[in-house]
């Protein structure tokens, strides 16, 4: 494998000279291009994108795109249909995106009975005694009772269960799950996670958050070799399936043990030419020097798959009540949330971290933990200046004026999820007061500061779809308690500057623009060929009706409508 690109290097590869004078392998049609490299800038109308070896090598008007064909250069009408650069997610979690496809799925419920209704489907599947897993739930969607034990011992009462609330930061295990983690009432909660406790009877609920999910996942069994290939080859394909070409992974959620499984895995099926899509692969902070040794070792990877990041947490959800924020939730008094993981070492961590070369990633939702993280990340800045770090903060989706301000400067990488806000609209004010809600999802006010946000989807969080997160982007519409509306319209951003966001300024995120993320001569193939130009679509359509017909990867055609092929 190539060596890893070093921070300040220029990461675009050498045009090579023999593109400038042989025709193009293809050449491809289409109503509309949009290039990406201005978000103000439409799409191009009546142009063309050639193709030589895994190369952008023109892209324009179609007449003079055409004038460098060949007699063996092949030509692709795609008709009324657009080319865009491939959609970049820079925040997934793909091993468990991909076991996930085979779990049980429980986003979008609106009743226990449809929970229930979910477990006994799978139940009918397993063989008595084995694991079912899965997640998505969101007790929100009923009426916001959490699940308990109970409940899960009805529809299961043979298999031991565990299911993730949607944001992973809260889990439901049966009783059967519980004895087998041999966990019980006379356990105590574990540092920085709790065991909820029915305040009648002290009987566990079931309901486990954030450090406390590790004493029921630490007994699940593994997934074999087999089973990691194949959930990240799936994965790959989902992706694909959607427009997405690269993806940033953060890891693996059962361990540490398992993201480097995972790592291992994606390694294997790229030594074999079975990787369809980019990854940036990232890895717990703790296993910082592990990975600073393997890189000086083995190198950093290539442009198909690549590490040396290292991912963090300063604190959990809004959802699980576990967000950090300077004052109290508006329906908790006293409590204000709190980081997940002791300050100090997370420091000392993150220094370590810079100081090997290691790109951090941090999770920060509250607006006290952005407020912290920013701070360090501000002593980075200044310790290692004209060093392109590119500290990364994860998700940043409540923050005061103070903080992004502070976040518009090149040496921070603001990572966030669109698609979020749409789950957490209904409800989060709830939580947090009509004040710091003015603060969510502050994706406008981060661009005027300086910032250029990076979109992900946080698979399997939410859908590793780009479509919802330039629809909630681009609408801040919400649905679920009470009449659809915006929320926070004044934070709306325009499609250009939506698509830029998961495209070009995504790639940034993991130092790839160089090489990906829009259409320029030079750049790597990397396309997505959509049916309907997303421009002349309404934004509230953009999740029905843009369609994704085919996806290239380094020039080759890694994806296709069978139902529409392209010819």
């Amino acid at each position: 494998m190539r060596r890893r690109v070093g921070p300040g290097e220029d990461r675009r590869s050498p045009h090579p000279a023999f593109l400038e004078h042989e025709a193009p392998d293809r050449i491809l049609l289409a109503r509309s291009v949009w290039t990406g490299v201005d978000p103000a800038l439409g799409p191009l109308r009546d142009a063309a994108v050639a193709i030589q070896g895994d190369r952008i090598v023109a892209v324009g008007p179609r007449d003079r795109v055409l004038g460098r064909r060949g007699p063996r250069t092949v030509i692709v009408d795609l008709g009324p249909g657009a080319i865009l650069p491939g959609f970049v997610d820079a925040h997934v979690h793909l091993q468990a995106g991909g076991l996930d496809l085979y779990r049980v799925d429980l986003r979008g419920l609106r009743s226990r009975d449809e929970f229930l209704m979910r477990i006994r489907d799978r139940v009918g599947m397993a063989a008595p005694g084995s694991w079912i897993l899965g997640g998505g739930w969101d007790h929100h969607g009923w009426g916001g009772t959490l699940p308990r034990r109970e409940w899960l011992d009805e529809a299961a009462p043979s298999n031991p269960v565990f299911l993730l609330r949607t944001d992973l930061h809260v889990g439901v295990a049966s009783t059967e799950a519980l004895r087998l983690a041999g966990v019980d009432s006379s356990t105590p909660d574990p540092d920085r996670g709790t065991l909820d406790r029915d305040p009648a009877t002290g009987e566990l609920t079931g309901i486990l958050r954030e450090r406390a999910l590790e004493l029921i996942s630490a007994v699940i069994p593994p997934p074999t070799e087999g089973e990691r290939a194949g959930a990240l080859q799936a994965a790959a394909l989902h992706a694909l399936r959607h427009g997405v070409t690269q993806v940033h992974d953060m890891g693996a959620l059962q361990s540490s043990g398992e993201s480097w499984a995972s790592l291992e895995a994606l390694r294997g099926l790229h030594a074999e030419g079975k990787l369809p899509i980019r990854v940036s692969v990232a890895v717990p902070l703790e296993d910082r020097m592990r990975l600073a040794h393997w890189v000086a070792e083995v190198g950093g990877g290539d442009e198909r798959l690549r590490w040396g990041a290292v991912k963090a947490f300063v604190d959990g959800s809004l959802g699980a009540d576990t967000a950090w924020f300077l004052e109290d939730y508006a329906h908790l008094p006293g409590h204000r949330g709190g980081p997940i993981t002791d300050l100090d070492e997370l420091r000392h961590g993150l220094e370590e971290a810079s100081a090997l070369g290691l790109q951090p990633i941090v999770h920060a939702i509250g607006d006290a933990a952005n407020a912290w993280l920013v701070e360090v990340y501000e002593g980075l800045c200044r310790r290692y200046a004209g060093r392109d770090q590119r500290l990364r903060i994860e998700h940043a989706q409540h923050l005061n004026r103070d903080t992004i301000a502070r976040m518009g400067v090149p040496g921070m990488i603001v990572s966030m999820q669109p698609a979020h806000l749409t789950d957490d609209g209904p409800w989060a004010e709830s939580r947090i007061g009509p004040g710091r809600a003015e603060g969510a999802y502050a994706i406008r006010s981060l661009l005027e500061a300086g910032a250029r946000p990076a979109f992900g989807s946080d698979w399997t969080v939410a859908p590793l779809d780009p479509r919802a997160a330039l629809r909630a982007a681009v609408t801040r519409r919400i649905t679920g308690v009470g009449e659809p509306g915006a929320w926070g319209p004044s934070q709306r951003l325009e499609l250009g500057e939506a698509l830029r966001a998961h495209t070009l300024d995504a790639a940034r995120a993991a130092f790839l623009e160089g090489e990906t993320g829009s259409l320029e001569p030079g750049k790597r193939a990397d396309l997505a060929i959509a049916r309907q130009c997303p421009f002349t679509l309404s934004p509230e359509a953009l999740i029905s009706d843009l369609e994704i017909r085919a996806t290239f990867v380094d020039g080759a055609l890694a994806w296709q409508d069978d139902a529409d092929p392209l010819r």
